[in-house]
């Protein structure tokens, strides 16, 4: 059995998802809140944990991503490739602008091994678990 360290605000993320579940599904497009954080996975194998981000649109040089020994930050921003004038848009659903996003992970990991990779609008992240021993956070590059 592994144990997961007491994060308060775990809860209230999985909160915070069942309320913009429910408001994105309404009807005729009636919902209020709109999600603005990519969707995530988080696993891990027997020597790493991995992590795989949903980014449709976002540029690679848009992308900012830094781990630590207990989290990895997301964070980007997404760009219009076209101005839209309001009186021409029929139906507009897609987030332009800034996110970011603090993945709290299950073990603490070696952050200066991170290894990250972009491809098809799918962001992967692949940190070892941490052995014994020293302690640094660093930003790591997109491939």
């Amino acid at each position: 059995m592994s144990l997961i360290p007491w994060n308060p605000f775990r809860e209230m993320d999985n909160f915070s998802r069942e309320v913009n579940s429910f408001f994105e599904n309404w009807p005729f497009g009636m919902g209020l809140v709109r999600s603005t954080s990519p969707r995530i996975d988080v696993y891990q194998t027997e020597k790493d944990v991995v992590l795989k981000a949903e980014l449709p649109g976002v540029a690679k040089e848009d992308l900012n991503v830094i781990v630590d020994e207990y989290s990895i930050k997301i964070s980007g921003q997404t760009r219009r490739d076209e101005e839209y004038k309001d009186d021409n848009i029929y139906r507009a659903e897609r987030f332009y602008g800034s996110f970011a996003r603090t993945i709290p992970l299950p073990v603490e990991v070696a952050a200066d091994k991170a290894k990250g990779e972009y491809k098809d609008g799918i962001l992967t992240i692949t940190v070892p678990k941490k052995q014994p021993g020293k302690s640094n956070g660093r930003r790591i590059e997109i491939q």
